[in-house]
């Protein structure tokens, strides 16, 4: 059967297509956990995991924490490899903003940094939450300047600035090696996708242009084809990319260079489980979010005409690392994991995250319900949280939108107690208000003109019109089971049995890039309104106005930061905070 791209995947309409290629051969089921397939290069991967290294509380079927992790990569590596196989650990970034572990200390991710990095992590880089907050990014700079992980820390397209000014890469721009047993021989690089919001302390160069800089020539002359087995690509980007095809583009680049080579890519970014086929010879893996997921990819026959490829998405809960590292059956166990358990337990204690501030009566949903469900998160804070808001600088009397992003929002909140964690885990984010006094015929169109355009640091997934799985080239079936637990049930390009465990499928439907409130005391065309946002949005509500004021007919008039005043009042994790106080009464 011949191999389709992905470039012609992508051009291929979906009804009907089957994606069982020959060297995915997948396991049947056995108890609902399905195994790995170990081979002779084996992969576990981690990426956005957000601070979340003490578990998720109340969510039983992701129950592990770092150290059963850092356990279970040790069992795993003991127990189900030989002499002649490689097991190498990758993360691909975003260690901060969503959990109130790293988000409570100063600077944020003080702690569960140096949790993070008692994994002995193969290859690391950073992601775009590394690079919001210069204190962040300096932080992270000293995990890649560390002794542990200074040889291992590679970012190809990020530079740091050093305190007197000079820019140095963030890391490693490239990393060759041999793996220990089978001697495979391993080019590495790290791009992050073309991210312009960040600090200054540092600089990200779009990907395409790092790769037509001398440095890359060199090294790709310098381990040209005949001296390397694996070109492998891990970083922050997302594996489907349908707006920039940014991996695609890199991969198109690399291909021309190395013909032959199996190219493994390993991304992140888009909070998802993701498999895509990009040639024969190249796979990509990307493994969810917030400690939800270990992805597991193995590749038999490296350096032959026919490598065989085998993933798995291996739910982060003890269940599933104890099967998987078969210590029930073998009887080792690592026991370094043990005393960063009880680490953590310590700094949630030490830092009072689990201080109950009231009771959530219901689950409330990001995308596993649509957006106007009751039970959907979006629909209970334009419904119940944004009205709450008072102004500091002036009054209730003018009809208002208030607006929001919807990534500022980054888990759904769980029927139990309302923590301290809980407001870390659901709004990590502080917000200042912002507004302009705008006509209602301007303001009433804002949100349909962001909503149409690029992401706005959105979680939205990629395949945005699909509203069962992320990426849709396969048909499976929903799985309907209610003995199971309600979760992941995964399609991508190896079909539909990714999953180690199985789940009954949580269906998932669009978000938009932004949510508001309306609270309009007319309709008038020509009434004015005051319009609020997040400072985070500024320039994207300008752009909006100043395109809707265009093609109005008003050329000449023109929005700009000086028209954007204050507003003032409580950011929206403190409204939530407030109004779930409220509720427990």
């Amino acid at each position: 059967m011949k191999l389709l791209s992905r470039l012609q995947l992508l051009a291929v309409p979906a009804t009907g297509l089957s994606l069982q290629h020959p060297f995915l051969r997948e396991p049947n089921d056995a108890n609902y956990i399905r195994d790995v397939k170990v081979g002779q290069l084996n992969f576990l991967h981690t990426t956005d995991t957000h601070g979340w290294l003490g578990s998720h509380l109340l969510q039983p079927d992701y129950d592990a924490d770092w150290g059963d992790f850092v356990n279970f990569a040790a069992d795993f590596k003991r127990n189900r490899l030989d002499k002649t196989q490689d097991l190498l650990l990758i993360d691909t970034g975003d260690k901060h903003d969503g959990n109130g572990l790293s988000d409570a200390t100063v600077p944020n991710g003080f702690e569960t940094t140096r949790i993070f990095n008692e994994q002995d992590y193969d290859l690391m880089t950073l992601g775009n939450h590394e690079l919001y907050l210069p204190e962040n990014s300096i932080l992270e700079y000293s995990t890649a300047t560390s002794a542990k992980f200074k040889d291992k820390y590679v970012s190809s397209n990020v530079e740091f600035i050093n305190d007197d000014g000079e820019t140095v890469p963030f890391g490693n721009k490239y990393r060759y090696f041999e793996t220990e047993n089978s001697k495979i021989r391993v080019l590495a690089f790290s791009f992050m996708f073309n991210f312009r919001r960040f600090n200054n302390r540092t600089n990200v160069v779009p990907p395409m242009e790092e790769v037509s800089k001398d440095w890359f020539k060199q090294v790709t002359k310098n381990y040209n084809e005949g001296k390397v087995d694996l070109i492998l690509v891990f970083g922050h980007m997302p594996v489907t990319d349908l707006e920039d095809f940014e991996m695609v583009k890199l991969h198109r680049h690399l291909r021309n260079i190395y013909p032959d080579t199996v190219i493994q890519y390993f991304g992140g970014h888009s909070h998802i489980r993701d498999f895509v086929i990009l040639d024969g010879k190249s796979t990509a893996l990307q493994s969810g979010r917030f400690a939800e997921t270990v992805g597991f990819l193995s590749i038999d026959n490296v350096t032959s005409e026919d490598p065989q490829y085998f993933r798995r998405y291996i739910d982060f809960s003890k269940r599933s690392f104890k099967h998987h590292s078969q210590v029930s059956k073998l009887g080792v166990r690592s026991t370094k994991g043990n005393k960063i358990s009880e680490r953590i337990k310590h700094l949630r204690k030490q830092l009072n995250l689990d201080e109950v501030i009231g009771y959530v009566p219901q689950n409330y949903y990001m995308s596993a319900r649509p957006v106007q469900s009751e039970d959907n998160i979006y629909h209970l804070i334009t419904h119940k949280i944004l009205p709450r808001l008072e102004s500091h600088h002036t009054n209730n009397s003018i009809g208002r939108y208030i607006m929001i992003n919807t990534g500022a929002v980054r888990y759904d909140l769980y029927k139990g107690p309302f923590t301290l964690d809980s407001e870390y885990i659901v709004l990590p984010f502080t917000n200042e208000w912002r507004y302009l006094e705008l006509p209602n015929r301007i303001a009433s169109k804002i949100e349909a003109y962001l909503n149409k355009g690029p992401t706005i640091a959105s979680l939205a997934p990629p395949h945005a019109a699909a509203p069962y799985v992320a990426n849709s080239l396969a048909i499976c079936p929903i799985i309907r089971d209610p003995a199971l637990t309600e979760g992941y049930t995964t399609t991508d390009d190896g079909g539909c049995k990714g999953d180690d465990i199985k789940h009954r499928s949580q269906i998932q439907y669009h978000i938009p890039n932004v949510v508001q409130a309306a609270e309009l005391k007319s309709t008038g065309p020509d009434d004015v309104v005051h319009f609020i946002f997040y400072s985070f949005l500024e320039r994207n509500v300008l752009q909006a106005v100043n395109k809707i004021v265009s093609d109005q007919g008003n050329r000449n008039l023109r929005y700009d930061e000086s028209s954007c005043l204050n507003y003032g009042g409580s950011s929206t994790k403190v409204l939530l905070r407030e109004y779930i106080k409220e509720i427990s009464r």
